[in-house]
């Protein structure tokens, strides 16, 4: 078969970002183009059936509604970096990031937004992944939402928690501890610890908003958080509100974040990893089974949600 080339001239002033090849059979050829207000995502389309070239011009946007404030909240509001809600209580001193779930289903996994093509799951990490989310997905919570705390929790030096920038992460506590303390945080909010399902579910929503890549997710995450091997890595705990990554501090390495599980016989996993582990032997989809509820878990701090 002969091969044969099709070319286009991409617009005056344009960049070139990506390849889009649809089911139909358009190829689209995604670039930015500068404005006096900002650049603009555009895609061009070309059908090779044709000899006439199509082009049609998307904004990639992603839309999340939006929600109702928390107990003792003031206001939603939504940051420049990330499509997402947040809302303060304790008088605006404890941050929230909403977790909107109910639009998340199996194509946000199996198939790719940015080539329209089905994904592969070639490595075991990104096998077991999959397996992970799909399972999520089958276990969505029926509210279809939660919220989740911007920043790793710190003692606020009255036996409860605070989760606000510049404190060291308080690690040290059993399975058993962090559940009471997380109870207590804020029961008009229905707190609680959170789970492995809204884990994944979160590591889904980042991964259909485009925020993270399959590979930065499942199989290196040292680029996204903080790891022995990433850039400015500090060999030791970093104070919370350091690093950022999907509208969250110290979410990716930093600390292991202890969930509810119930395939760990004791109901408890510790997910992601801590500073000291390196982002391709540990990276942020890892689970790792606590066997002793009532151990002190000295890399790990519990993971809070609200359901209100």
């Amino acid at each position: 078969m002969k091969e044969k080339v099709l070319y286009v001239k991409l617009p005056e002033n344009a960049q070139y970002r990506r390849v889009k090849v649809t089911e139909d059979g358009m190829i689209g050829i995604v670039y930015s183009e500068e404005c006096t207000c900002q650049a603009k995502k555009e895609t061009m389309k070309v059908e090779i059936s044709k000899p006439k070239v199509l082009v049609k011009k998307e904004t990639m946007k992603v839309e999340i509604p939006k929600p109702k404030v928390l107990v003792g909240g003031s206001e939603v509001y939504q940051k420049d970096d990330v499509p997402y809600w947040y809302c303060k209580i304790k008088n605006g001193r404890d941050e929230f990031m909403h977790l909107y779930m109910e639009d998340l289903t199996e194509e946000d996994l199996l198939y790719d937004s940015k080539t329209e093509r089905i994904r592969e799951f070639s490595t075991n990490k990104q096998k077991k992944f999959r397996a992970d989310v799909l399972k999520a997905l089958a276990n969505k919570p029926k509210e279809g939402y939660c919220w989740i705390p911007v920043f790793e929790p710190s003692a606020d030096g009255k036996e409860g928690l605070q989760f606000v920038k510049g404190k060291k992460p308080l690690v040290g506590l059993s399975c058993l501890e962090w559940d009471k303390k997380l109870r207590q945080y804020s029961p008009a909010n229905e707190s609680g610890k959170s789970s492995k399902t809204t884990y994944f579910l979160l590591l889904l929503r980042w991964l259909k908003d485009d925020i993270a890549t399959l590979e930065q997710l499942a199989e290196h995450s040292e680029e996204i958080g903080h790891y022995a091997d990433s850039k400015n890595a500090k060999y030791d705990f970093e104070r919370t509100g350091e690093r950022k990554f999907g509208g969250l501090y110290g979410f990716v390495g930093n600390t292991y974040k202890i969930v509810k599980n119930s395939d760990s016989d004791s109901g408890y996993s510790e997910l992601g990893a801590y500073y000291f582990n390196t982002g391709g032997g540990l990276p942020l989809a890892s689970v790792n089974h606590i066997n002793y509820p009532d151990n002190a878990n000295y890399g790990s701090v519990g993971w809070l949600e609200l359901k209100k």
